[in-house]
């Protein structure tokens, strides 16, 4: 029975694995990456160690050149000194130094972490205690205004006068008659 993501074709290295002929398969990881990795690597160092010389010199055009080979003849060159690569003692004492920086580093950072939890529940807290901000509505609302209604014209006094004197009514005939 195949479980999910196996096939019967599967053809990664397991360590319980025989070959054909009966011969326990190597872990190399994941399909001779890291065997791959690891002979580069000491590929670079070997090349590093056995290294022709290098030679710096300046041309007539005054440029500047770095080769393995030695420069034509007439041309003063000097040997590049190149740095050996480090020694066993120096890569423990570089791999320890790592070390400490890395513990060091997640240290502060678990500190950082922490006091960024206390200042975001402070502020929390400070937010609670405060009031709530008003409503503002971002939509103008239709709000009638009172009506204007203009002061009350008030008439001018008049000044004082004297009484007249009532007129006689003098009686009229009717129309209509008796």
């Amino acid at each position: 029975m195949e479980k999910y993501g196996e096939s019967l074709s599967d053809t990664r290295h397991d360590p319980g694995r025989l070959d054909p002929d009966g011969l326990s398969q190597p872990d190399w990881g994941h399909d001779g990456c890291t065997l791959c990795l690891c002979l580069l690597l000491a590929g670079l160092a070997w090349q590093a160690a056995h290294a022709d010389p290098l030679y710096k010199w300046v041309d007539g055009t005054g440029q500047v050149t770095y080769s393995s080979t030695p420069p034509p003849g007439g041309i003063k060159a000097e040997k590049v000194k190149v740095p050996q690569p480090p020694s066993d003692e120096d890569i423990k004492q570089a791999e320890e130094r790592l070390k400490r920086i890395e513990e060091q580093a997640s240290e502060l950072e678990n500190k950082r972490l922490d006091q960024e939890a206390r200042e975001a529940e402070e502020a929390r807290l400070r937010a609670a205690q405060q009031p709530q901000p008003p409503i503002v509505i971002e939509r103008p609302v239709y709000v009638p205004q009172p009506i204007y209604y203009p002061p009350a014209h008030r008439p001018r006094p008049r000044p004082p006068h004297e009484p007249r004197p009532p007129t006689p009514v003098e009686p009229r005939p009717s129309p209509l008659p008796r």
